[in-house]
């Protein structure tokens, strides 16, 4: 019998929701595998990072944009979630590299202050909210809103959002600046809210706040 695919890492992590996201929303039958990151290869990824994906027959694939393709091409009668028009594919494609090259990394300086007790050196806050800010700046160029990113239909680009924004939403909070998506961005606050009552979404959050209480001992805000 031929084995479900195999997700290995966390729900504390946001590329790791980025991926379980789309194989909620392509019905794809799939185990969890609870892994943090580790540099202990190749017991961990390459790099030491979550999430890695193991296919049926066996192989890793490994880092999420890579798993989100192979999803895709291996989808057989599971819905896409790309859009059909190939350049509509090809803008998806890109307002993932908007979320995650110029908000989520820099947003991802105050991860160690905010989720795990580091010092936020001197100044830290202000630039990344003001790199944060540049980057809704790009993002708000290319998305429509139209209600999800590129359009009508819900995408991989809608996957990331969510899973950035949540975790980002939570960083930014804590340096004061829990407003910054809004007020860059106006469309944000709906469009988060649509996203809430998407039942993959709904399940991988609550998945997130069950991880944060075992791990952290306290409600988690997301």
């Amino acid at each position: 019998m031929t084995q479900a695919i195999r997700l290995y890492g966390t729900p504390l992590s946001n590329y790791y929701n980025k991926v379980k996201i789309a194989l909620l929303e392509q019905n794809r039958p799939f185990e969890e595998i609870l892994v943090r990151p580790t540099d202990r290869w190749p017991e961990g990824s390459p790099t030491g990072k979550v999430p890695y994906l193991e296919t049926p027959d066996g192989c890793l694939v490994f880092e999420s944009q890579a798993i989100i393709e192979y999803l895709e091409e291996t989808r057989g009668q599971a819905p896409s979630l790309y859009p059909v028009d190939a350049v509509e594919r090809a803008r998806c494609r890109e307002l993932i590299s908007y979320l995650e090259l110029y908000l989520e990394l820099p947003a991802r300086r105050l991860y160690g202050a905010a989720f795990w007790g580091g010092t936020l050196a001197p100044g830290l806050a202000e630039e990344v909210t003001a790199d944060v800010a540049r980057g809704l700046v790009y993002l708000a160029r290319r998305a429509d809103f139209l209600p999800w990113l590129c359009g009508h239909d819900f995408t991989h680009a809608d996957a990331a959002a969510w899973a950035h924004f949540a975790t980002m939403k939570r960083a930014l909070q804590f340096v004061g600046a829990a407003s910054l998506l809004q007020d860059v961005l106006p469309p944000l606050a709906d469009y988060l809210e649509k996203l809430l009552n998407r039942a993959s979404i709904q399940r991988t959050q609550a998945d997130l706040r069950v991880e944060f209480r075992q791990r952290f001992g306290k409600a988690s805000p997301a």
